[in-house]
């Protein structure tokens, strides 16, 4: 840590965690803790394949069928990877594997046609042309129509079974699909070998809603059944499974990072005139489910409060300030840091009529910046809400409004929402203002939280700070969503931000608008009085260091 000319009497004090603050992962818990699940683990190893090509995974009669480029074959195993039979493929590079309860059905990465094969005979019952070229996955929906992924794809499709007649699409997730599962409630599962992830993907609405990461560097084939997640890997030749229904409202945790960061405070007088008097107001921060805090520390002498919505502060008194004298703060914070991911299954979200009576009347208010009851505000959620009545889907439409509305920019000051909205431009805190004024006139409970980031190197000064909101749903409870960051071209990319935060954040402050301590700042706020010409120095920022 770089050495300061200041003189800092420390006082050292283990905060206590407060419940009001404390990040909901868990739809059993309310307000409190919230429950943690590592990622590491969420997959086991069921079997070793009985072939080291397999390009495609379903299941089939009590066990599973998978396709064979070596052999070019469909195989069929036991749960334990024993090889039971096989019939032979129509063509000569299998790509993707699906079952619709009678046949199976196939891809071939060469011809680019869609075969369906007798499962017991082998015979070739018909073939239709796929729509798209180097076709990746397949997947058959309740209906019987038939989702085709494809190589650099921008689109999933759904195609006629009969005739290959195009009949809707959604966005694909990413450029990379590698394979594709259905299951019962309306999700597609789509693979992604390059960037090692296994998506799920809401088919009504065409969003991504969130990512695991894959159990193997070459996953190209998934299946779902009864809520978990089977996933066969090219590289590995294993099997693996996940009870992903089991995530439905937690946080998964990764990338564990020791840090420490410091966040400085120093007003200085720099004359003629004289500071009358004044607080600096420093935010103290408490364990989340991104943040486990070791030891959080602050200069003597201020006077602990909490504003109108739970946010402990540390005040400090300016008093009289002569030319060339200065006040200076610190708060130090020390812990452990994780990469966090809220997973949400849409259908188990509660309606909004089931929002707690509490959290309706604290973070569906109007303030200031939000203008929630103004014209602009509701006939905007209107148009962008339509009839939807899912308080997940709702928040998600308005999520991609922003996204593809505002640009990032900081030019200073921090306007209302409807002229960020109209204007197209915004920080951070404009984003998040923005947002939270469009969920909170569609009934959606939000706030905000205000952090130190770690820029670039584990050593590192933050000047800008940086800020997002925080959504309540029924049977979830709160979760973070940063609209600035997801700010990406691919739904696979954008679903994280809805949910999630990297490892390099410290969160000090949570707050629901105009904080009686804080203002509408966040990490500290200084207010001063002056007497005649001052010229005052105010200067704020943080210092991340890495814990040896």
């Amino acid at each position: 840590m770089t050495k300061y000319n200041r003189i800092l009497l420390i006082f050292t004090a283990l905060f206590l965690i407060s419940p009001a603050f404390s990040q909901t992962c868990d739809i059993r818990k309310g307000e409190g803790p919230g429950h943690f699940v590592p990622e590491k683990g969420l997959f086991s190893e069921v079997a070793a394949l009985p072939t080291g090509f397999t390009t495609g995974l379903v299941g089939f009669d009590g066990g599973f069928a998978l396709t064979d480029r070596h052999e070019d074959a469909v195989l069929f195993m036991n749960r334990s990877g024993k090889r039971t039979g096989a019939i032979e493929f129509p063509a000569y590079e299998p790509a993707a594997l699906s079952y619709n309860g009678m046949n199976l059905v196939a891809a071939d990465g060469q011809s680019n046609r869609i075969y369906f094969l007798n499962p017991k005979t082998g015979e070739c019952i018909r073939t239709i042309d796929s729509p798209l070229a180097h076709v990746t996955g397949l997947a058959c929906d309740r209906d019987g129509k038939v989702w085709v992924s494809a190589k650099g794809s921008k689109e999933i499709q759904q195609v006629d079974p009969l005739d290959g007649t195009t009949l809707a699409f959604i966005k694909s997730p990413s450029s990379s699909v590698s394979a594709l599962a259905y299951d019962q409630n309306g999700y597609l599962w789509a693979a992604d070998s390059k960037k090692n992830r296994i998506y799920m993907v809401d088919i009504r609405t065409g969003y991504t809603i969130f990512y695991l990461s894959a159990p193997g560097p070459v996953v190209n084939g998934v299946w779902v059944d009864g809520g978990k997640l089977y996933a066969s890997d090219y590289e590995t030749d294993k099997l693996y499974v996940a009870d992903v229904y089991g995530l439905n409202g937690k946080c998964v945790r990764s990338d564990e990072r020791k840090g420490h960061a410091t966040l400085f405070n120093e007003v200085q007088n720099l004359g003629p005139g004289i500071i009358t008097g004044g607080t600096i107001a420093v935010a103290i921060p408490v364990d989340g489910p991104n943040q486990k805090l070791d030891k959080v520390t602050w200069t003597k002498g201020a006077k602990m409060e909490a504003d109108q919505w739970g946010q402990k502060v540390a005040v400090y008194q300016l008093g009289k300030l002569k030319p060339g004298e200065k006040k200076s703060v610190r708060m130090d914070g020390v812990g452990t840091f994780y990469r966090i991911s809220t997973k949400i299954f849409p259908h188990e979200v509660g309606a909004l009529s089931e929002m707690p009576v509490e959290i309706r009347r604290k973070y569906l208010s109007d303030a200031d910046k939000y203008r929630v009851k103004s014209d602009y505000i509701q006939n905007k959620v209107k148009t962008i809400v339509g009839k939807e009545k899912n308080p997940y889907f709702i928040a998600r439409k308005l999520y991609d409004f922003l996204i593809g509305r505002i640009n990032y920019q900081m030019v200073g000051g921090w306007d209302i929402a409807p002229t960020v909205i109209e204007r197209g431009t915004g920080s951070c805190s404009e984003y998040t203002f923005a947002y939270i004024a469009l969920c909170r006139a569609a009934g959606i409970p939000a706030r905000y939280v205000g952090c130190m980031v770690v820029r670039g190197e584990a050593s590192s000064v933050d000047t800008a700070y940086h800020r997002w909101a925080e959504i309540y749903l029924p049977k979830i409870g709160w979760f973070p969503v940063d609209v600035n960051a997801g700010d990406k071209e691919w739904q696979g990319d954008r679903c994280f931000w809805f949910g999630g935060i990297e490892n390099r954040f410290l969160i000090t402050t949570r707050g629901g608008g105009d904080s009686r301590l804080m203002k509408w700042g966040y990490n500290n706020q200084t207010d001063y009085r002056s007497y005649g010409k001052a010229n005052i120095r105010n200067e704020s920022y943080a210092e991340w260091d890495v814990v040896k």
